[in-house]
């Protein structure tokens, strides 16, 4: 671990964060988490591992948008059969992401639900192609910080047949979600646990809240929302650890206690 660490700023950055992912998952996360937590030096690491893990998946999204322009598809078409199955630049091909939620999907019901908005929605952004394809909510509405990521994602969406998607030039920590029945927070939006806050200041009291979030060393380059989540929300559902050392958090809002009732 300290090897790889101290090597980080003359690494790869591809190479660096595969050989976490490989240190993590040999170990199993929950070893990975003690490790953190007997080691919070490591954490002075974060900075460097975030910008690596940014330049990674930077390199996967020019790469894999290069090869979905080109697919021969006039939409519509579903992204499932259209997303790279393998690669050799990121911790999971489009594919895998697209099938990672099926855990999240199994678990909740969206049915009845208008608007969905995503934070950090990237220029791949396989989670809103998800919901399309699963769904009938009538707005899928992505945010992301980065102009060349939201104009991507829209012509994605366009050339694959989602009218029911668009991404918007947006911070999380701007936006008011007041309309949104559910919110899910990509694992890369920073700083999480504020647009976490901002969700619960200004969404409606049933909104629930996804977030991907970071396991064991997973967590040197993301935020984990857990590790400081509003008191205002309570976890009602955790997914799987997938290979990525994440999982989906499902949030709602803590229940008010109710005249002479007894909530301990």
């Amino acid at each position: 671990m300290e090897r790889i660490l101290e090597s980080s700023q003359d690494s790869d950055p591809i190479e660096l964060v595969m050989a976490l992912r490989e240190l993590g998952l040999g170990m199993g996360h929950e070893t990975g988490d003690a490790l953190l937590a007997s080691h919070p030096e490591f954490f002075a690491h974060k900075p460097a591992l975030t910008e690596a893990f940014r330049k990674m998946v930077h390199a996967q999204d020019v790469a894999e948008i290069a090869l979905l322009l080109q697919q021969d598809a006039d939409g519509p078409v579903s992204f499932q059969t259209v997303a790279p199955k393998s690669t050799n630049i990121g911790l999971m091909s489009s594919n895998y992401a697209y099938n990672r939620l099926n855990e999240v999907f199994n678990r909740l019901d969206f049915r009845g639900c208008q608007q969905v908005v995503m934070v950090g929605c990237g220029g791949r952004p396989f989670t809103m192609f998800r919901f399309h394809d699963q769904t009938t909510i009538r707005q899928i509405i992505g945010l992301d910080i980065v102009p060349e990521a939201v104009e991507t994602a829209n012509v994605l969406a366009a050339k694959l047949g989602y009218p029911r998607i668009r991404a918007e030039l947006c911070n999380g920590l701007d936006y008011d979600y007041a309309n949104a029945q559910v919110v899910y927070i990509a694992n890369m939006v920073s700083p999480k646990a504020a647009v976490v806050a901002r969700v619960a200041d200004t969404a409606p009291e049933d909104v629930t809240i996804i977030v991907w979030d970071p396991c064991s060393l997973g967590r040197l380059w993301a935020d984990r929302a857990e590790d400081a989540l509003d008191p205002r929300l309570q976890v009602t559902g955790r997914t799987s650890v997938s290979q990525t050392m994440t999982r989906d958090i499902i949030l709602k809002r803590r229940r008010s206690k109710a005249a002479g009732e007894n909530l301990d």
